[in-house]
């Protein structure tokens, strides 16, 4: 037995002696620059084009295979000049052999320095790599793409790669466009990796440029990778990706992003894929999240959380050159989202949201289905959209907190094709003035027409719209119908106009079209009908009981009545009126009002873009014990007295016409004298008559 182990050792040790003999021989007598030019033709012969070996190759051996090529460049495909497609500086590979005979490929360096590709696509879209993959046969017939090779069998078990150090240096890509005439270029790309080998985490670290019209960007990466070949699965963990801008295209001149997370496990024969805890900082806002994928490869879904952090969008605004200015200097200011997303080959969309900004706070969901359809459940806690809104034109009346609105653009463009339907909550809001609760929006939209339904409190009341929009050509057509009532008209004054000149209940009615692009367009082509109520109210801010006895003293030459002490008011029981509404003007027949010493009736029109009021009223003093108070008007009861009203919705005036009362009186004495006139005539008439038939008597008598 000792002998035949002897003898065995005899024959391994002779044939280790012989391998290191031949491979000494090879790297004393063999000198691969000898084959430079075989390469070459092969090179030619398999891609179309021309490899040229500047520099040295070098081959080792023993005790490790160490394979070297000195400077070398690839010649670029027929059409795209001169410069060579590839170029290096040097490459080396140091390969352990005794490892080779169980199966392991231990490298213990790859080193590749001064790659340089220029990689280039002309005008008509054809780019110089596309046929790097020189000539290849056609797969056999039924063979599935990617299997032109025949399938390996009779192996000893499966190839182990270890690497102990790669190193990538001074290397760069040149990439130039024709078709849209850009340039990129990645340079002072170096790549360290050490300790690679299968199911064990190794190091990498990159650094590279990338420079562009107008920008350039260093960039800094390092993590932890783990490969799995044979279970194809694939693993990153502890990434760190900065980024250092310049540039005119940079957001804001220059500036750095960082991101990161803790792990990427991708297992792409489980179809899956697993990032958690990313993190995104970028022009001052951080964002994070993680996501899940299921199916990559054939029914893709997706799924995680995303949460920006608290940050000032007026910031991020500057940063972009974005000047947007708002009626409210102080919005923007402060803003953070958090949401669940998902998505599948039937849905696209966001669940637990919460998106805020400064002091409003939206929740709900959205969700996109089939690619086009929008889905939306939200809410708003409160808001005051008219901080948000252009402030006013220059020229225009101040009005404090509140926007231009003739400014604000329909999306016309969107109208006709968005496919939509949902509901939108306010808790509280305020809008072009008015402030309402428990608002609620349901929304349809498909195929260029829109349907709006709203419903909210205000001022005590309630509300309930109908607002549909068809687009046609390159404007939008409106109908709008609104129901008002129970209204608290003072309040709503107030804040909708600036004034509260009338106060009580009231009840509006409005049926309305209109076509424009924008806001002020619409405003302009208000047509329709309208009709309102007011009752148990008052005309504040005028007396108009003293301003008719004030008037009648002064038309009798008479002193002027005392002024009432405290504000003055009009009281009444009830006011009514409706109207066509034809180019935003109101074209009122049948104003009616019922006051404690007179009713009022008459017509005119309110002009619903500068809100001047101009009517002709008459008014009918009533019999009872407040006119007849006082004696300069008590004379007047049952009689028709003209009033002419002028000014604004928010500063009305109501007087008497003085010139009308005047004429009429006039015409009463004018009437009242031709009939004096008239008497007397007739009563000379008579006279004569009577003496003419005494005469006649007299001579008949004879």
């Amino acid at each position: 037995m000792k002998r035949l182990l002897k003898l065995l050792g005899i024959v391994v040790g002779a044939i280790v002696v012989l391998f290191i003999l031949v491979a000494v021989g090879l790297a004393v007598f063999v000198d691969p620059n000898d084959y430079k030019g075989r390469i070459e033709t092969a090179v030619a012969e398999q891609t179309g084009r021309t490899l040229t070996l500047e520099g040295d190759l070098t081959l080792h051996l023993f005790p490790t295979l160490r394979l070297g090529v000195g400077r070398a460049t690839l010649g670029n495909a027929p059409g795209f000049g001169d410069m060579p497609f590839a170029e290096i500086g040097s490459a080396e590979l140091e390969l352990k052999l005794l490892p080779l005979l169980a199966r392991r490929v231990d490298v213990s360096q790859v080193k590749l320095d001064g790659l340089v590709l220029n990689l280039a696509r002309d005008a008509q879209g054809r780019n110089n790599w596309q046929d790097i993959g020189g000539k290849t046969g056609a797969a056999p017939q039924g063979a599935q793409p990617g299997a032109g090779a025949p399938e390996q069998t009779g192996g000893g078990g499966e190839v182990r790669l270890d690497v102990a150090e790669m190193v990538v240096s001074n290397s760069e890509v040149d990439y130039s466009d024709a078709a849209t005439k850009s340039r990129w270029k990645l340079s002072d790309f170096d790549l360290e990796a050490s300790d690679f080998g299968p199911d064990r985490a190794f190091p990498i670290t990159m650094d590279f440029s990338v420079a562009g019209p107008d920008v350039k960007v260093n960039v800094g990466v390092s993590t932890r990778a783990t490969v799995s070949l044979a279970e194809n699965r694939y693993r990153l963990d502890d990434l760190a990706v900065k980024l250092a801008g310049s540039g005119a295209r940079w957001p804001g001149g220059q500036g750095e992003a960082n991101l990161k997370f803790t792990s990427l496990a991708a297992d792409l024969g489980a179809e899956s894929v697993d990032l958690k805890d990313l993190t995104v900082t970028f022009l001052g806002v951080t964002a994070k999240g993680s996501l899940a994928g299921r199916q990559l490869l054939s029914n893709l879904s997706l799924g995680g959380q995303v949460e920006i952090e608290p940050f000032d969008p007026s910031a991020v605004l500057d940063v972009f050159g974005a000047k947007i200015q708002t009626a409210d200097p102080d919005v923007l200011k402060h803003a953070s989202a958090k949401a669940m997303f998902v998505y599948d080959a039937n849905r696209i969309g966001l669940d637990k949201m919460t998106l805020a900004l400064d002091d409003s706070s939206l929740t709900g969901n959205v969700a996109v289905q089939n690619g086009k359809a929008l889905r939306f459940d939200l809410a708003v806690d409160q808001i005051n959209a008219d901080r948000y809104l252009p402030p006013p034109e220059e020229g225009a009346p101040a009005e404090q907190d509140e926007g231009s609105l003739d400014a604000v653009d329909l999306p016309v463009d969107v109208l006709r094709t968005v496919d939509a339907s949902g509901k939108f909550a306010l808790g509280k809001a305020q809008f072009a003035g008015m402030s309402l609760s428990d608002a609620a929006f349901t929304l349809t939209a498909k195929d260029g027409h829109v349907a709006i339904k709203p419903t909210a409190k205000l001022y005590g009341g309630n509300f309930a719209g109908d607002v549909k929009l068809d687009v046609a050509g390159d404007a939008v057509k409106l109908t709008y119908g609104q129901q008002l009532a129970g209204v608290d008209m003072a309040s709503l004054g107030k804040d909708l106009l600036g004034s509260q000149m009338i106060s009580g209940t009231g009840s509006v009615n409005l049926n309305l079209t209109s076509t424009g692009s924008n806001v002020g367009q619409m405003r302009r082509d208000l047509d329709g009908d309208m009709s309102f109520t007011i009752k148990d109210g008052a005309l504040e801010g005028l007396d108009l009981w003293y301003e008719l006895r004030r008037a009648r003293a002064l038309l009798n030459k008479a002193d002027a009545p005392a002024k009432p002490e405290g504000p003055p008011r009009t009281p009444f029981s009830s006011v009514s009126a409706s109207g066509v509404v034809a180019d935003a003007v109101v074209m009122n027949k049948d104003l009616n009002a019922t006051l404690p010493f007179m009713t009022v009736d008459g017509k005119g029109t309110v002009n619903l873009l500068n809100s001047n009021l101009d009517f002709d009223l008459v008014a009918t003093v009533l019999d009872n014990e407040t006119v007849k108070s006082d004696p300069l008007m008590s004379d007047l009861v049952g009689q028709k007295l003209p009033l002419v009203v002028g000014g604004t919705i928010d500063a009305p005036s109501v007087k008497p016409d003085f010139q009308a009362i005047v004429r009429a009186r006039a015409q009463r004495e004018i009437e009242q004298q031709k009939g004096e006139q008239q008497q007397k005539l007739e009563e000379k008439k008579q006279e004569a008559q009577d003496k003419l038939k005494n005469r006649l008597r007299g001579l008949l008598d004879r």
